[in-house]
């Protein structure tokens, strides 16, 4: 029974780590969130209906055919769709590295 619950206080002291390990990224982080949930909560209420995150979404959607859709045909073509996934994943791997400094 000692060893269990030795066991089971190490698991959580390693679980619970990450969250102390950088309070300010997670203050931010939180705030970051509070802020995105605020702005897509158009009403007001505290709640995100389908109708918000639809519009939220929908923003997002109309930025990526503006800055990908070359020719404007409102069609995504596998060129347009490739260009699109490398900048993606140009915008990830700069988040990493800015994150891990």
């Amino acid at each position: 029974m000692k060893n269990l619950s030795l066991l089971i206080l190490a698991f959580s002291f390693f679980i619970a780590l990450p969250s102390y390990s950088n309070a300010i990224y997670e203050k931010n982080n939180f705030m970051k969130m509070r802020d995105r949930f605020q702005r897509i909560d158009t009403n007001g209420d505290g709640l995100l209906s389908k109708d918000e995150m639809m519009s939220a979404h929908s923003d997002r959607i109309d930025k990526i055919f503006i800055n990908f859709d070359k020719n404007n045909d409102s069609k995504l073509s596998k060129k347009e769709l490739r260009a699109l996934r490398y900048e993606l994943r140009k915008r990830i791997n700069k988040f990493r590295n800015d994150e891990s400094k």
